[in-house]
């Protein structure tokens, strides 16, 4: 799949099981915030095409992992059998992921910066200090998200012209904006061993009870985007995922669906005016069997 502004929970599904997730959302997030003359910073700190090929070339070294096709469905079935024998299928669910490195460059060049193309259609080209500056963009995301792949002095090297450009990194600091979402982020982000022991267990009470949810989140995502709040949707799903990191859930815990219980509750409160009642204790059920209902004063 492409990572997209509509698909915020699918990408931090993907970033929630990554090492260096958070800090690649921590990128995304400058990136969504970013004005005219953040762009200028940026781009004066370019290191060069000659410098940008090596990187390319060493991860063109290191292949990306094979992406989910047929893997979710296989692994849900198990799941809601209730058979964890199939360590195979299971760990790939852990483990593939649903886009990949093209995908992230696309969203933040194409979607992230949509502002910055001139002209329309097939015609359209980006302006030349933003696409210079989504190179840099690109490279810091790419750096967090393919960490495993790369060298820790190359991973730095990546993400040193974006920190030089003096440009705030939006990250676990920078709030989201509505209280109520912010208050929920850094309730996530608290989890003790209890807690996470909670998660854990009300996620496999709910498994079967499950079917609800993906359209409940598509109806909620469907109204954020006739009240243009997607940006505002894709950067809570961001934070979340540097809280899902905090709590200390692991990447067996987003695929075995924490992640969605705890997505589903970000997309709620971010759309709690524009949901019917039923979608929001759809969405909220899994925090309210946590943390009890959200306080949404």
């Amino acid at each position: 799949m492409t990572y997209t502004l509509v698909a915020g929970t699918a990408l931090g599904f993907d970033l929630a099981r990554l090492p260096g997730g958070a800090r690649a959302a921590a990128v995304l997030r400058t990136a969504l915030a970013c004005r005219p003359e953040d762009l200028d910073r940026i781009a004066a700190q370019h290191p060069g095409d000659g410098i940008r090929a090596g990187w390319a070339e060493l991860l063109a070294q290191r292949p990306e992992d094979g992406r989910m096709a047929g893997t979710v469905g296989r692994a849900v079935e198990a799941l809601l059998r209730g058979d964890r024998g199939d360590a195979r299928v299971l760990g790939r669910l852990e483990a593939a992921l649903l886009g990949d490195q093209r995908g992230l460059d696309r969203l933040v060049r194409h979607e992230l910066l949509d502002w910055t193309w001139l002209g329309g259609a097939s015609l359209a080209v980006q302006d030349p200090a933003a696409s210079l500056a989504a190179d840099v963009l690109v490279d810091a995301a790419t750096a967090g998200y393919r960490e495993t792949a790369l060298d820790p002095a190359v991973r730095r090297a990546m993400a040193v012209p974006l920190l030089r450009s003096g440009v705030p990194l939006r990250d676990r600091t920078a709030p989201v904006g509505p209280e109520p979402l912010d208050r929920a982020l850094a309730t996530l982000a608290s989890a003790d061993a209890a807690t996470r022991r909670r998660w854990r267990t009300v996620t496999d009470e709910r498994r079967a009870h499950t079917a609800a949810w993906a359209p409940a989140v598509h109806r909620a995502t469907w109204a954020l985007s006739v009240t243009e709040r997607l940006r505002l949707a894709l950067d809570a799903q961001l934070a979340a995922v540097a809280a899902f990191h905090d709590a200390g859930l692991t990447p067996r815990d987003a695929a075995y669906g924490v992640w969605n219980a705890a997505s589903g509750a970000v997309v709620a409160l971010t759309a709690i005016d524009l949901i019917d009642t039923a979608d929001a204790e759809t969405l909220l059920a899994g925090w309210t069997a946590v943390y009890g209902p959200p306080h949404l004063a």
